[in-house]
């Protein structure tokens, strides 16, 4: 892996996913991106996402003026009210204008007052937000959408495709609570996401919590609360599977070593990824001296994929003894 978080050894993309012009060497194959790149198509696609969920809840009345219908009514309300902080007294105002350009407006139909030539003010800033945004603010939006109680399952299926299609170095995660997730590589993605799945699975919602708020510590640039929260991931686990081991890692391991549940090799390397993590100021102590602690994207990015698959081995390894 390179210094960006890249992969240069990853698989091309399937033969059928190419153009003629990739397949047959006239243009070059798209690798993956790297962390923080949102490229101009991938925000067109992203805004598409959103047009085409919203195309599907209008509808019009007796006059044949478009209007928009729950559950986007509901949630293009919060987006203006609790997103962008505007107003909630303009809302039914902005809300008629939002639906007239997800109308299927023909070349001779004109909407009322010609409202069907543009955006609505919460639609253009909808757009405007994805087209012009840093990637973190227009992940920050899709995640806020995602998780309003009604968005329709197929907007967060739609959206977890797109980044999947753009090769994104991030994947979505919409288990229990939609949430986007920092992997560079596919292995990193299927690692993690297997990871969440086998603690959600056990009923460790507690260490995939704090996976959840890792992978978002990332996204918000804070690298030493991402590797305190996966960190904290790995304890969640070892207490759960013996409720006498003390509050940190090291001991919580040494018990679980003595049930025969762990590698002694495996045990002593994580032992020593909890020191790093315990020795840098500000991820497992307060700041002393103002100075931050020496890590970055790259240590937190590992400590969030190695620390996943360590609790899920972890809660693999003691199920197995368990029913042996």
């Amino acid at each position: 892996m390179d210094s960006r978080g890249q992969d240069p050894t990853e698989a091309p993309p399937e033969p059928r996913n190419l153009t003629f012009s990739q397949a047959q060497g006239h243009e070059e194959i798209p690798g993956p991106l790297n962390l923080g790149e949102l490229p101009q198509e991938t925000r067109t696609q992203i805004w598409n996402v959103f047009y085409e969920s919203l195309d599907q809840f209008v509808r019009r009345d007796f006059a044949g003026y478009p209007y928009i219908i729950t559950p986007w009514q509901d949630m293009m309300s919060a987006v203006h009210r609790d997103y962008f902080c505007f107003p909630l007294h303009e809302w039914s105002a902005h809300q008629e204008k939002a639906a007239s350009q997800f109308c299927q407006i023909r070349l001779d139909e004109r909407a009322r007052h010609g409202e069907g030539q543009y955006l609505g003010q919460i639609a253009s800033k909808i757009h405007d937000h994805i087209e012009t945004q840093p990637f973190n603010k227009v992940f920050d939006l899709i995640q806020f959408v995602m998780r309003h109680p009604e968005c329709p399952t197929e907007f967060v299926d739609s959206m977890k495709e797109t980044f999947a299609s753009s090769r994104l170095a991030y994947i979505i995660d919409d288990s229990p609570l939609p949430t986007i997730l920092p992997a560079t590589t596919q292995e990193e993605k299927d690692a993690l996401l297997e990871s969440l799945q086998t603690l959600r699975g056990a009923g460790l919602n507690g260490g995939a919590e704090h996976l959840r708020k890792a992978s978002e510590s990332i996204n918000q640039g804070d690298w030493a609360d991402s590797i305190r929260e996966s960190i904290h991931a790995v304890e969640s686990v070892a207490r759960i599977i013996d409720p006498n081991a003390s509050r940190t890692l090291k001991p919580a391991l040494l018990s679980i070593e003595k049930h025969g549940e762990l590698h002694p090799a495996l045990k002593d390397a994580f032992i020593k990824l909890y020191g790093y993590a315990s020795d840098e100021q500000g991820i497992r102590h307060a700041l002393l001296n103002g100075d931050g602690p020496d890590v970055g994207m790259d240590e937190a990015i590992f400590m969030l994929g190695a620390c996943a698959s360590f609790a899920s081995y972890l809660w693999r390894k003691h199920q197995a003894n368990e029913n042996a």
